[in-house]
């Protein structure tokens, strides 16, 4: 039994579980031109069928298309309380919507979502002189098969990565490794260095290197390397697919 992943570009994922059950992660397909981020090859149209949405925190380079989507479909949302006010002010049903903060556990039918914290920020503003805040998330999904993977949002490195790696074991990680352009330099939580020790310390066998504009995911596959060579990095294009863990990658580097 495998678990089906399909970059969709930057930080969007479509997971496609064991059973068959569809998640959506981050999904930006849209792309933000203004900040050196492109579109998906995946269009929204393409987009049938998800069960759940997974949204890490309220920056639109990862609510994206989210709302849109969910207008188009029958999927639940998981998000943090910022995302939770935003989905309800776009006039989402509140009883579609699965909020979160970091600790909470929510059993989804024979797989499992946990919100971990990320050390970043939750953040929209709304008009000249009001916004919405809450504290970002973290995911650690774990399949009906057992597969657990930890999706790491927008986060800085922490020791509580080590403390991730210690209680949950994951199996796959995905880790932002860049950012957005801002005034010509990226905004990075996480540095391709950093992400490959965070990667060693959650103690994952593959570790997927998104969120980047340039060669960080190369330079990632090679801190990993020298860092935690029991780990193997699988560095994807937009649109790729990777399998874990019975099946080769499909479409897919493997560096």
């Amino acid at each position: 039994m495998a678990i089906t992943l399909h970059y969709l570009g930057w930080s969007a994922f479509e997971l496609t579980l064991e059973d068959g059950r569809r998640l959506l992660i981050d999904p930006l397909l849209s792309g933000c031109p203004n900040e050196g981020v492109p579109p998906s090859p995946v269009s929204i149209e393409e987009i049938t069928g998800a069960d759940v949405i997974l949204v890490t925190h309220a920056a639109q380079d990862h609510v994206g298309e989210t709302f849109e989507i969910m207008r188009r479909g029958k999927a639940r949302l998981v998000c943090d309380v910022a995302t939770r006010f935003l989905a309800v002010a776009a006039g989402l049903a509140p009883e579609r919507i699965l909020s979160m903060v970091p600790g909470v556990r929510f059993d989804l039918g024979r797989f499992f979502v946990k919100a971990l914290s990320a050390h970043h920020l939750s953040f929209r503003q709304l008009t000249e002189t009001s916004f919405i805040s809450a504290p970002p998330l973290s995911y650690i999904v774990t399949s009906p098969g057992g597969i657990r993977i930890f999706f790491g949002g927008d986060t800085a490195i922490s020791a509580d990565h080590r403390l991730f790696g210690e209680l949950y074991k994951p199996h796959v990680a995905i880790l932002g490794v860049g950012g957005i352009d801002v005034m010509g330099q990226s905004l990075t939580e996480l540095y391709p260095d950093e992400a490959a020790r965070v990667a060693k310390w959650l103690g994952v066998k593959v570790a997927i290197p998104i969120h980047y504009r340039l060669d960080e995911g190369i330079v990632f596959a090679k801190e990993l390397r020298r860092r935690a060579p029991k780990a193997r990095a699988v560095v994807l294009k937009a649109g790729d697919t990777f399998t874990f863990p019975s099946g080769r990658p499909l479409a897919a580097k493997r560096v």
